[in-house]
């Protein structure tokens, strides 16, 4: 665990889930910020500066997770956040039967810095976490 909490977004339209993952994170010291969709994401990104944001990719629409981490890795209104771990945590592979893929020169959209599928195992989203904080 590390020394002192972290500050976790958590953007997901999935109220259990939101509760679910702020529980978890909780328990393991760390302050959650919890948003439920990409607009109030922005915002409490911007307004919070997390250590690390857990981003769902289908919310109103397909691309949504995509859109708001393209915009966060490459936007000038993300400068200040641009350096911010995104950790993709979504169901899209269980949904779509494969996830999308992130090529070189591929769609254009910036990678997240790692993807976690759901449902998600309490002690791999804190692996996960903790080794992303670590850095």
């Amino acid at each position: 665990m590390t020394k002192t909490p972290a500050t976790i977004l958590v953007i997901d339209d999935d109220p259990d889930f939101r509760l679910a993952v702020t529980a978890i994170l909780a328990s393991a010291g760390h302050k959650v910020i919890a948003a439920s969709g990409p607009e109030e994401g922005k915002a409490r990104l911007l307004a919070d500066r997390p250590d690390l944001v857990l981003l769902d990719i289908m919310m109103d629409s397909l691309f949504d997770g995509y859109a708001l981490c393209h915009a966060v890795k490459t936007s000038e209104e993300f400068a200040a956040a641009r350096e911010t771990p995104i950790l993709f945590v979504s169901a899209v592979k269980d949904i779509a039967g494969a996830r999308f893929g992130f090529g070189e020169g591929g769609e254009g959209l910036s990678a997240p810095d790692d993807y976690l599928d759901k449902p998600v195992k309490p002690e791999d989203l804190l692996a996960r976490v903790e080794r992303f904080l670590a850095k």
